[in-house]
């Protein structure tokens, strides 16, 4: 079953005082990271993420980089490792 968006993980993040973003990337037992921590970890290597969406222990990410191209990123979701980066370009490219 596919969870989406960042938006459920912005909403907590506002809920809880922005608390879950200052805690260091941490694996949750059956989970691996959760969307908080990749988005955290992606955001310090220059991209602004726009959807996160889990599965099969993957957890895709839809972000623009810093000269503004937009990449679809695969992180494993255990280890928060970037497993595959790819642009998107012409009919792929809008979200």
């Amino acid at each position: 079953m596919r969870k989406t968006l960042l938006t459920a993980a912005l909403a907590s993040a506002v809920a809880t005082g922005g608390s879950a973003m200052a805690q260091p990337a941490r694996a949750q037992p059956d989970r691996g990271l959760n969307f908080s921590d990749v988005a955290a970890r992606l955001e310090s290597q220059g991209f602004q993420i726009h959807e996160m969406e889990r599965e099969r222990g993957v957890i895709e990410v839809k972000a623009t980089d810093r000269s503004g191209r937009r990449m679809k990123l695969q992180v494993d979701a255990a280890t928060g490792q970037v497993l595959r980066q790819d642009e998107r370009t012409g009919r792929h490219a809008g979200w």
